[in-house]
């Protein structure tokens, strides 16, 4: 009966972070998926990558700066404030893909924070 109610509420306890985990993700794929190249890669899918991978992204924005906290921060200003100055990757990159268009008014804050969690989270992986 203890193992049980151990379980129970080890699942309680971490019902929210899962949640959080796939809303991130899902809003990823949902409001990236269409340039950036997210999930599982496929043929179709490299063929119509408008941008970078987000994995290389979250690597690119964790190198940049000091903590996860930063580096959410600094993804969500570009996301919203694109430019040529802070974009991180090299010129080439910048030649193939072109600066991001802003996404602002396009995902609340709230919904940005979520997917940019998510791609820091598990751009390491």
């Amino acid at each position: 009966m203890k193992k049980i109610i151990s379980t129970v509420f080890l699942f309680l306890l971490l019902a929210p972070q899962v949640q959080a985990i796939s809303n991130g993700e899902n809003l990823a794929n949902e409001k990236c998926g269409a340039c950036h190249l997210m999930g599982q890669i496929t043929k179709e899918k490299l063929s119509r990558m408008a941008a970078p991978p987000y994995w290389i992204i979250g690597k690119k924005f964790q190198a940049a700066n000091n903590n996860r906290e930063e580096s959410i921060i600094s993804m969500m200003d570009y996301v919203y404030n694109p430019s040529a100055e802070k974009m991180l990757f090299p010129k080439e990159t910048r030649e193939r893909f072109g600066l991001m268009p802003s996404q602002k008014g396009l995902i609340s804050e709230s919904e940005l924070r979520a997917v940019v969690e998510y791609i820091i989270d598990n751009s390491s992986k």
